[in-house]
């Protein structure tokens, strides 16, 4: 079995007024690492007048037989 992971989503979790909002970024390459996706997520809150609250990255893997 082969496993190929396809591109993937950076999500960008913020608070609101104590409810949570969420931004996705879709077509992450799964080269890129997690220090870069951090800077990326902390630089696109620090333009937000929310509160970062979480960084999430989901990673989709396909499975050949």
């Amino acid at each position: 079995m082969t496993v190929a992971e396809q591109n993937g989503v950076l999500e960008i979790i913020v608070l609101n007024n104590g409810k949570k909002r969420m931004e996705s970024i879709r077509g992450i390459v799964p080269t890129a690492s997690d220090s870069d996706l951090n800077e990326i997520a902390t630089g696109i809150a620090g333009l937000l007048s929310d509160t970062l609250s979480e960084i999430r990255r989901v990673i989709t893997k396909s499975y050949i037989a």
